[in-house]
């Protein structure tokens, strides 16, 4: 009914000379080395030295800039700052100045952006300055002070509030039809003149 527990000194022997991999990693590491004197020391081969382990994501990260994605269920409240892009899931009320921002169909944001391009699939509220391009999804909202550089709103897509287009250096076509004008009656000349 009852079995005797065997004693530790009953246990079978293990090979104590087959070093742990830990070991052979140093020992692969320790090398002989010769000093004046002819005594002999050991030290650790620097050029073996093991480096930190560097992960596609970080290079990934170099290359696309800093990212911030705030998921489905959360609530993000204040100043975003050093953030290259933004894709909102869920709720945030900030103020920041970027390059993009992706808000999805559950996302939704609240207060003040200073942008390159916005991509609104949710709903926006608050004041957007979208420099070069505004994207309304057919699932977007965006209400409020809008001003953008370019605007493309798919059919679905709500706008409301102010929205004004910043005014940069448009081609006058007038002025670029006159330049043509003047340019071929130049060729012209020149090549009776020869």
């Amino acid at each position: 009914m009852f079995q005797k527990k065997p004693k530790l000194s009953d246990a079978p022997e293990t090979k104590k000379d087959t070093p742990s991999p830990s070991d052979q990693k140093l020992e692969s590491r320790v090398k002989p080395m010769t000093t004046t004197g002819g005594t002999r020391s050991f030290g650790i081969d620097n050029n073996m030295r093991s480096k930190p382990a560097t992960y596609g994501g970080a290079a990934e990260a170099k290359k696309e800039g800093s990212k911030l994605h705030v998921g489905a269920d959360i609530h993000l409240k204040g100043e975003i700052t050093a953030c290259d892009r933004l894709i909102v899931e869920g709720k945030v009320e900030a103020s920041m100045t970027s390059k993009e921002i992706e808000i999805s169909e559950s996302g939704m944001f609240n207060g003040t952006v200073d942008i390159d391009t916005a991509d609104i699939s949710g709903k926006f509220d608050g004041t957007m300055k979208a420099r070069k391009r505004l994207v309304i999804r057919k699932t977007g909202c965006v209400t409020g002070t809008i001003s953008y550089g370019d605007i493309e709103i798919e059919p679905g897509g709500e706008i409301g509030g102010s929205m004004q287009k910043i005014a940069g250096e448009q081609p006058n076509l007038l002025t670029e039809m006159e330049k043509e004008k003047d340019k071929a009656e130049d060729a012209k000349a020149e090549k009776e003149s020869v």
